[in-house]
């Protein structure tokens, strides 16, 4: 089994870590095909940067030596940026350790792929918050991109005042058959509203939103999600009005 830097240098990632004796100010870089820098600055420790926007620019920043005067140093453009944005990098790593899912495990490539997780997560947040200016705490949108990831939609809001009545208070329903209870639940029946199609098959079947209006219909079609026998004809749609209900 080989450890993390041996499988980057195997992948053909660069191997900065083999310069030794850097002194301050030095710089060693690599860009690879896929246009992501990799960085090795010699401050007063060796400093790493991975960056998918930088190049190999560099500047001038001034370091304080131990008598207090002042010298200025070339350091990749990298590091200007980051010190500019460090308010951001230190809210990004908060957010992350909020409700990090980060566990140990004997596959270093989990450990990498959860983080690269959590950054997408906390980036996406803060886009969010700042577009739509909602208050919104960072666990109810991560419980909103749960849902959205398991259901395929865009979860609904919270609706305000009264609920609103779902399919188990029809009023016009037959009482002798289902008592108003549809065969499909409203989870199933209303999310993913993209994936329901109608399909056509060779036997007939009880069409289910005219059994609940008590009229005979034995139709060809049926909701290709639902499973379940919907009218779709010139005449009416069931299949439309069963979803909107």
């Amino acid at each position: 089994m080989q450890s993390a830097p041996l499988v980057l240098i195997d992948l053909g990632y660069p191997n900065l870590l083999m310069i030794k004796k850097m002194k301050r100010g030095d710089l060693d870089y690599q860009i690879s095909d896929q246009r992501i820098s990799f960085f090795k600055w010699k401050d007063n420790r060796s400093v790493h940067f991975l960056s998918n926007y930088h190049g190999n620019d560099t500047c001038k920043v001034q370091r304080r030596l131990k008598d207090g005067t002042k010298i200025d140093v070339t350091s990749p453009i990298v590091v200007k940026d980051y010190n500019g944005h460090i308010g951001g990098i230190d809210k990004a790593d908060m957010l992350r350790a909020i409700y990090d899912r980060d566990r140990k495990s004997k596959k270093w490539w989990h450990r990498l792929f959860f983080a690269m997780l959590e950054m997408a997560y906390v980036n996406s947040y803060i886009a969010y918050v700042e577009v739509r200016r909602e208050k919104m705490s960072s666990l109810e949108y991560k419980r909103c991109i749960t849902k959205g990831l398991l259901t395929k939609s865009k979860p609904q809001p919270k609706r305000k005042g009264r609920p609103k009545s779902n399919g188990n208070e029809q009023t016009f329903c037959a009482k002798k058959r289902r008592k108003g209870n549809l065969s499909v639940s409203n989870d199933v029946r209303l999310e993913n509203r993209g994936c329901h199609w109608p399909t056509f098959v060779s036997n007939r079947g009880r069409c289910e939103f005219c059994a609940l209006k008590n009229i005979q219909s034995k139709p060809y079609s049926k909701c290709s999600t639902c499973s379940i026998f919907l009218c779709v004809n010139e005449k009416k749609n069931c299949f439309y009005d069963y979803h909107q209900m």
